[in-house]
């Protein structure tokens, strides 16, 4: 499920479906498909989330991987997708002022 994956993180980063497709260069219809599992998701598109939120391929596959699993119900999936994202975004952080240090 890698439409409900990116419009989590679409979310958590609090940005709508319009400012995001104007920063990826897409449409914001496009995004609204993608989003909606009306569009395939393409590796170039996982390859701008990636690039834009600074979430590694991989892990967003892992991430719509776990939201998969239909033995959780939507609440507890999104308790813990918002708990995995709060946790990358704390990870680029840090990964981000060891830079600055060492610069």
């Amino acid at each position: 499920m890698l439409n409900e994956a990116l419009r989590l993180v679409r979310v958590y980063h609090d940005m709508t479906k319009a400012d995001l497709a104007r920063e990826l260069g897409l449409s914001r219809s496009f995004v609204t498909e993608l989003e909606s599992g009306k569009k395939k998701v393409t590796l170039e598109t996982l390859q701008r989330y990636s690039d834009h939120f600074d979430i590694p391929i991989s892990s967003l596959m892992l991430f719509a991987e776990r939201t998969e699993d239909s033995d959780f119900s939507d609440r507890a999936r999104n308790f813990v997708a918002h708990k995995a994202l709060k946790m990358l975004d704390w990870m680029a952080t840090i990964s981000g002022s060891d830079q600055k240090k060492d610069a």
